[in-house]
């Protein structure tokens, strides 16, 4: 997917925004099958689910990049040219503490990816080749307890689909009008709007950031796209004290 054509993450590359399945029509997509609506969590109640801080490290990690309660990155040793069974180290703990499996791990020599969920939670889990021969890179992130389908979006938009934690959908309202739409919606729903971030509104509930997309869809004119993804803070308050945190440099232009 192309992020700036669609505003969708890419799930490789850390400061960018998660990406999204390939696009359905409304009428074909599946509904989501998370029925409940869940308060955002706090740091508290995310740790309680899992604490990513305390999370065990493959035998050979090396240095470690991040490790806060909602965030693990580190590299390690690699001991053969593909990376599944530092995955299966990973699956592996998050089962013995109860966490399932969403769906079948996606993988191969080089790359493999898989979704978890416990008590409403959502993490993802990554391991992929380093640049570097030899070493693997590890990610878990938690991405909170928000059942993104069940955030509210402006009267007569229509779900897309929701993969990797992003729910996506579509309206035949402009840009500009969505936009302000779905800012109100989500302020009267306890949303803190904090700023800015290009095209992306970001906002905080607790200790769960929210993201919000609405841009004109290149493919389709005509069509706006709504998405919303989340990511789990390690700290209730916005001070950098969770190196994850120091990623994003919100601007001061909240509304």
């Amino acid at each position: 997917m192309n992020p700036q054509a669609d505003a969708a993450p890419t799930k490789s590359a850390a400061n960018a925004v998660p990406n999204s399945a390939p696009q359905e029509s409304a009428a074909e997509a599946a509904e989501p099958p998370d029925e409940d609506l869940r308060k955002p969590a706090t740091a508290a109640e995310a740790a309680a689910a899992i604490d990513l801080s305390t999370f065990p490290l493959l035998p050979d990690a090396g240095e470690i990049t991040t490790r806060t309660v909602a965030c693990l990155d580190y590299e390690a040793r690699l001991k053969a040219f593909d990376v599944r069974n530092e995955y299966e180290f990973q699956r592996r703990n998050l089962l013995e503490r109860q966490w399932k499996a969403l769906s079948e791990s996606d993988s191969s020599a080089g790359y493999a990816e898989g979704q978890f969920v416990r008590s409403g939670f959502h993490l993802y889990v990554t391991v992929q080749l380093h640049d570097e021969p030899g070493k693997v890179l590890v990610r878990l992130r938690n991405n909170g307890n928000v059942n993104v389908s069940k955030l509210p979006v402006p009267a007569g938009a229509e779900f897309v689909n929701l993969n990797y934690n992003i729910a996506s959908y579509e309206t035949s309202v402009g840009v500009e009008e969505t936009k302000e739409a779905v800012r109100k919606l989500l302020v009267d729903q306890g949303w803190k709007v904090l700023g800015w971030r290009g095209n992306r509104l970001i906002l905080q509930q607790n200790a769960v950031e929210l993201t919000s997309v609405v841009e004109s869809r290149s493919a389709q004119p005509g069509k706006t796209r709504i998405a919303y993804w989340t990511v789990q803070l390690s700290t209730d308050s916005r001070e950098p004290a969770d190196a994850y945190l120091s990623e994003y440099e919100v601007q001061d232009n909240a509304r």
